[in-house]
């Protein structure tokens, strides 16, 4: 799998700026990486990756019910993924920045651990809840710190592992590389809700428990076997990439107003199961986690068959995207159906599958190279800055009439697709034809 998910050199390049330059006057003592080495890094961020998006699908999918019965309201909870997700979009440009001066690996390492740590406590803070140890504020308080631990420690590992894939492809095939990670979290999105309700069994908190080590286990893994064939003195002094960046802007907005659209649905589904399907808190995260999982089947799909096999250029996908977002979201309110609302949730994450991949890399292909880590790391900021912006937003509506969110989220899309088409900087958003593959330089297959 990995090998199709992302370009593996086979050889390293007289002049290697994929992983920061070695002057040629002082080549580096260190061996070079091998083949096998290589496709070893490869699959450890994949399997990470996989760990993040069980994480990620089992907090969404049984958190909701659990908050319920101890007595948080649905803005609790929402704000609980608000305050994770704010300390994500100011703490992960930095961590990325951090990643282009000093090395991936110690970024990565830190990004799992951070997810142990993060969900070993918030699993904790909500056993002591469920015992009555804790509860109203004190529990709400507590249950904010730990899960913000996974924003503050855990968002340094998807820019640095995103940019030690970006250093290790061409501009080319740079759209699928990415997309190979994100369709790793995806797959790991599809396999949640289902973790989620095996490990329930054991007990309201054992998948919160399970996801810990998980990643405690590939952080093990990731520091015994990820190789860094270049240590931080030879990298190049990191780029002070900055918002306002015009060549980065129109990709940041894009991001930024499809996560909001991709956002509220995640966050609000579990509570429109149980007020719109009329599912109860016992029932629900059952249902909700076919609901999820159709979406993550989906979005898995797009990355690794829709993105990696007809090779779709980053301005294309997010032309597609958005109308697939508004067709899956009409689907979902206008019906109260179960099985309609699972269609819908799967158009949506087939549109997702496409856009995720496709703002990174258009943020990727218009940088340097010694510019990855910065520049992955704001887009991841304006990814995750929707779950900031939606638990507002979101719940707001909600509190008129369960739709009533779907309903925004779908003008939204409308006007993202708009966006997408009149942008000239969407439109440009388009490897360089001249750009060759790391593996053998022979010309890559033509993007459509």
């Amino acid at each position: 799998m990995s090998a199709r998910v992302v370009t593996i050199p086979t050889t390293e390049p007289a002049i290697n700026t994929q992983e920061h330059t070695e002057t040629a006057s002082e080549p580096s003592s260190q061996p070079v990486t091998t083949l096998r080495q290589r496709r070893i890094a490869i699959a450890l961020l994949l399997v990470g990756a996989v760990c993040a998006g069980i994480g990620q699908t089992v907090v969404f999918s049984v958190l909701p019910p659990l908050a319920r019965d101890l007595g948080l309201s649905n803005f609790q909870v929402g704000s609980i993924f608000m305050i994770s997700a704010t300390a994500w979009v100011l703490l992960g440009p930095r961590w990325g920045k951090q990643s282009d001066a000093r090395g991936r690996k110690p970024f990565i390492l830190t990004g799992l651990l951070g997810l142990a740590f993060s969900m070993a406590l918030f699993a904790s803070s909500i056993q002591f809840g469920i015992a009555g140890a804790l509860s109203g504020l004190p529990l709400y308080l507590l249950m904010i710190a730990t899960r913000s631990l996974y924003g503050i420690i855990g968002s340094a590992g998807p820019p640095a592992a995103q940019a030690y894939i970006a250093d290790r492809t061409s501009r080319t095939d740079r759209t699928a590389g990415i997309a190979g990670f994100t369709a790793a979290f995806g797959f790991g999105a599809m396999l949640g809700p289902g973790f989620g309700a095996i490990t329930i069994l054991i007990g309201p908190t054992a998948p919160f428990f399970a996801v810990a080590i998980l990643a405690a286990v590939m952080a093990l893994a990731v520091f015994a076997f990820l190789p860094e064939r270049t240590g931080p003195k030879e990298r190049m002094p990191y780029a002070d990439i900055r918002i306002g960046d015009k060549r980065l802007l129109p990709f940041f907005a894009f991001a930024l107003a499809f996560s909001i659209v991709n956002a509220i649905p995640i966050q609000t589904i579990a509570f429109y199961f149980i007020d719109r399907l009329g599912y109860t808190t016992e029932t629900a995260p059952g249902y909700v986690s076919i609901g999820l999982t159709a979406g993550a089947m989906a979005s898995l799909f797009a990355q690794l068959v829709i993105v990696q096999r007809f090779r779709l250029t980053p301005a294309r996908l997010m032309r597609i995207a958005p109308a697939l977002m508004i067709a899956g979201h009409c689907l979902i309110w206008l019906t109260s159906d179960l099985w309609p609302v699972v269609a819908g949730m799967l158009i949506s994450g087939l549109g997702a599958g496409l856009a995720i991949p496709a703002a990174t890399s258009a943020t990727s292909i218009a940088v340097e190279p010694h510019e990855q880590g910065a520049a992955i790391g704001l887009a991841n900021a304006f990814g995750a800055a929707g779950f900031i912006f939606s638990p507002i937003i979101g719940f707001w509506l909600y509190g008129f009439a369960p739709q009533a969110p779907y309903y925004f989220t779908t003008v939204l899309a409308g006007l993202l697709l708009v966006y997408a088409w009149k942008s000239r900087a969407v439109a440009g958003a388009v490897p360089p034809p001249e750009d060759q593959p790391a593996e053998t330089g022979a010309a890559p297959a033509p993007y459509r």
